[in-house]
């Protein structure tokens, strides 16, 4: 009875998905008791509907459970680390296909397993994500069992979908062996400007430790400008609404490697042109948004006189105005500003009380006092706090916790990620610590 309500369940789970997200699925069919060291076909069908270019499947296997590809329908297969892969450049044309491989574990294992998995792909150039519903398995040794299993009775369940902050499928057995998700990625990218005749090349370098699974290289381009594919490194490029793309569904397996486009005028005027870009990546299945420094071009509509200058410029974004009366430290006489890029900051004036702000992104590089505007339609006033070892990007400034988390509302319709910060004599305290000193109350 238990197990027709979960299929119920399952289907009106389907249901909705099927009427808000579309009809992409992906099923399973495994044997729901093996004898131990028996070698089964695991099947899995995925229905595509529209989707098509890249994509993946992904299965976490139990400890002690080997895999070997039966029909892959032109992908790439892999057995690694317990983890099956199938990898296509570019899906079938069917809209729905079966794709499968052989199951076996050793003759030591016993027990009730779980195995799950994930179909990803890309749609709309963002990546996404649909899980392949966990089945049971029982590894038992020396029973027969013919008797007791049919192909009526195995799993084949119904799908959900997830967004891009999906959790990995389990691992269903406890060991004390470390897994991919324990790993610390390290990322660091360079971008490099180079003109060649009329256009210039962009190239990114990225150095890095752990990175695996999806990832996206975007750049925002100057308005009159367009961008064409050069060097994408197994990736897929989009120039799409003034961004530069290129996304992996498995990243190159290299300590550094580098990638890069062009860029030519469609009918830019001569003036400096900042280039501001992010490079994001899953870590344990949540995706970490790194910020690329700005770069520059000095472009001049005259081909023979196009210059284009690398440069790694920091910015600060111009100070909130004040709204306090002035004091006597204010009316010192102000530092003079270098020209130099590096210590361009502004000396706020010293915050009494407690206030609060709204944070909007953070990084360990400084962009353009224009990212947020261009990138995420902005229109605030944008300023920086060093905090922790990071950069921190912050708007306006509340004495009343209502105020900021209205404003962090009204922002979230164009930075998802945007929170409330609270300060005290302007030092950074939690929200908790501000209410109970300004004694405000908590609103969600």
């Amino acid at each position: 009875m238990i197990k027709y309500v979960i299929i119920f369940i399952q289907l009106i789970g389907l249901s909705i998905y099927q009427l808000f997200f579309g009809n992409v699925t992906a099923t399973q069919k495994i044997p729901d008791k093996i004898n131990a060291g028996e070698e089964v076909t695991v099947e899995i069908t995925i229905n595509k509907e529209d989707i098509n270019g890249f994509a993946k499947v992904q299965q976490t296997l139990p400890v002690g459970f080997n895999a070997e590809v039966i029909e892959s329908k032109g992908a790439t297969f892999s057995f690694k680390e317990n983890t099956v892969k199938f990898i296509w450049m570019a899906l079938p044309t069917d809209k729905q296909f079966v794709i499968s491989y052989k199951l076996k574990t050793t003759t030591e294992i016993t027990g009730d397993f779980k195995i799950g998995g994930k179909f990803s792909f890309i749609s709309d150039n963002e990546r996404k994500n649909v899980d392949i519903p966990e089945s049971s398995i029982s590894i038992v040794k020396g029973e027969t069992l013919a008797s007791q299993q049919t192909p009526q009775n195995q799993t084949e369940t119904t799908e959900q979908a997830v967004e891009n902050n999906s959790t990995e499928e389990p691992i269903t057995q406890k060991t004390n062996q470390p897994t991919s998700t324990d790993k610390k990625v390290s990322i660091n990218t360079v971008r490099k400007i180079e003109q060649l005749g009329d256009k210039y090349k962009i190239s990114l370098t990225i150095k890095q430790t752990n990175l695996e699974g999806f990832a996206k290289y975007s750049d925002v381009i100057p308005s009159g400008f367009k961008a064409v594919a050069d060097n994408s490194e197994g990736g897929i490029f989009s120039f799409n609404e003034g961004e530069a793309k290129i996304l992996w569904m498995s990243t190159p397996q290299k300590e550094e490697f580098t990638v890069s486009y062009f860029i030519e005028s469609s009918g830019a005027q001569t003036g400096k042109y900042d280039i501001n870009g992010t490079f994001s990546y899953l870590e344990n299945d949540i995706t970490q948004n790194q910020i690329i420094n700005s770069s520059t071009i000095d472009y001049k509509a005259t081909s023979t006189e196009l210059t284009a200058e690398n440069t790694t410029k920091i910015e600060q974004p111009e100070p909130i105005k004040k709204t306090e009366p002035i004091t006597k430290t204010e009316t010192q006489k102000q530092p003079t500003e270098t020209k130099t890029a590096s210590t361009a900051v502004s000396t706020p004036s010293p915050e009494k009380g407690v206030t609060y702000k709204v944070q909007i992104g953070a990084g360990h590089q400084q962009v353009s006092k224009n990212y947020f505007n261009s990138k995420f339609n902005v229109s605030e006033s944008v300023s920086i706090e060093n905090h922790e070892g990071w950069i921190k990007y912050i708007v306006g400034k509340f004495t009343e916790y209502k105020t900021a988390r209205d404003k962090r509302n009204e922002i979230r319709n164009n930075v998802k990620t945007a929170f409330v910060t609270a300060y005290n004599q302007g030092s950074r305290i939690t929200v908790q610590e501000a209410l109970m000193i300004s004694n405000q109350k908590w609103l969600q």
